[in-house]
C-alpha cells in the first residue's frame, strides 16, 4: 500500500560518509554499526543545510511552520538556490509520519524512514547515544535508516513510551526518507 496523502518537503544536506575522513570513521566507531555506507538523514548536525541563513526569496518556498524553515516545497528552486553539486549534497525528500509507503517524486530513490526529534532536527537513531533495548545495528540499513515503516513506527512508539522525559523522545517521529538521484 503506498501513502497518496502524504505530504513531501525537501530539504538541501551536506553529505556524510567516508570522503569525510577522520571525521566518518570515529563517528561509526560512536554508531557502532560499521554497516553503514553513508549517513542519509535530516539530522541538522551531521548532514547540515548548506543553507545558513534564509533570504528573503526562500519564504515564497519554504515550509511556513517551526522547526521546519529550511525544508522547501519546490526541489528545483532549492537546487537553484544551494547551487546543487552531488558529490557535496544530497537533495531529500521528506514525508512526516507517513501512514503506508509514501509515493516518491519522479527522480528520487526511497533509502528508509528516519526518527526525528521532538524539533525536527536530529536523528533520535543517528545522533542521540542509542537506545540498545529498543533498537540495535541489526535495525539499521547502510544508509543508517530502518528499512521497515512498521519497524520505525514501532520504534518510536517505544522511544516515547519509555523516555518521554528527554526531550529529543518525547514527540519523535517516523519520517520517509528519500533521495534525489539525478538527471532532472
Amino acid at each position: 500500500m503506498t501513502d497518496r496523502n502524504a505530504t513531501v518537503m525537501f530539504a538541501a544536506c551536506t553529505k556524510f560518509g567516508p570522503w569525510c575522513g577522520d571525521t566518518w570513521w570515529r563517528y561509526l566507531d560512536w554508531l557502532g554499526c560499521h554497516h553503514v555506507s553513508e549517513i542519509v538523514s535530516a539530522d541538522s548536525i551531521l548532514c547540515p543545510s548548506p543553507i545558513d541563513t534564509l533570504n528573503e526569496v526562500d519564504w515564497n518556498y519554504n515550509v511556513h511552520a517551526d522547526t521546519r524553515t529550511h525544508f522547501f516545497r519546490d526541489v528545483d528552486y532549492l537546487k537553484r538556490r544551494i547551487d546543487f553539486d552531488p558529490q557535496h549534497h544530497h537533495i531529500l525528500a521528506l514525508f512526516d509520519d507517513p501512514q503506508s509507503v509514501p509515493i516518491l517524486p519522479e527522480y528520487f530513490a526511497f533509502c528508509g524512514y528516519d526518527i526525528l526529534d521532538s524539533y525536527d532536527a536530529i536523528s533520535v537513531l543517528l545522533n542521540c547515544g542509542g537506545f540498545p533495548d529498543i533498537f540495535d545495528c541489526h535495525d539499521i540499513n547502510e544508509f543508517g535508516l530502518i528499512a521497515s515503516l512498521d519497524r520505525a513506527r514501532d520504534i518510536a512508539c517505544a522511544l516515547r513510551r519509555d523516555f518521554s522525559a528527554d526531550p529529543h523522545c518525547h514527540q519523535c517521529r517516523v519520517w520517509g526518507v528519500a533521495r534525489y538521484k539525478g538527471d532532472r
